[in-house]
């Protein structure tokens, strides 16, 4: 009889996703008065009623702007779908892509330190990048991090102290 052995990697003290509301409604609102001014245009130009291909052309301006509205949001979506943050007892992981995942883990050993920008619209929004720098020279960014003076505070509790190990390694 074998006694198998699972390490345990730490509990998730925060675990997050880039926050894309923010940028969603930036997103719908630009393209939404962009293509009220260009209805505006076609409208005072006397062209939003003309016939186009079986439609007017006011109809093909809402539908090309429809669809830009819809790549950004997609693109967005794959955003957040593709990057996660997990803050563990033992290091700090980011992991990007969905075919192809990229992980990368600092731990506290090769913390360095902790940046975080947060432009106008991020202090409106809440939200925020931050860029933690490790030893060695790596620069590995969280973007769009909901509430970031929260999360580094987070991190910089964690990532500050330094861990013992008391078991063996498996």
């Amino acid at each position: 009889m074998s006694s198998d052995k699972h390490v345990q990697h730490g509990v998730v003290v925060w675990l997050g996703k880039p926050w894309v509301v923010p940028a969603a409604i930036v997103r719908t609102v630009t393209v939404f008065v962009v293509a009220v001014i260009f209805l505006w245009l076609e409208i005072y130009a006397g062209v939003a009623f003309s016939y186009m291909a079986g439609l007017a052309v006011a109809t093909w301006t809402l539908l090309a702007f429809g669809v830009i509205w819809l790549l950004s949001m997609l693109k967005l979506l794959i955003f957040r779908a593709s990057n996660t943050y997990v803050l563990r007892q033992d290091g700090l992981e980011i992991r990007h892509g969905i075919i192809r995942l990229h992980s990368f883990v600092v731990t506290p050993t090769g913390f360095g330190d902790l940046m975080v920008y947060q432009s106008i619209g991020g202090r409106i929004f809440g939200y925020g990048d931050l860029t933690v720098n490790s030893q060695g020279e790596r620069e590995t960014k969280l973007l769009l991090v909901r509430s970031p003076f929260k999360v580094a505070d987070t991190i910089r509790d964690i990532m500050g102290k330094p861990i013992v190990r008391v078991e063996s390694h498996v």
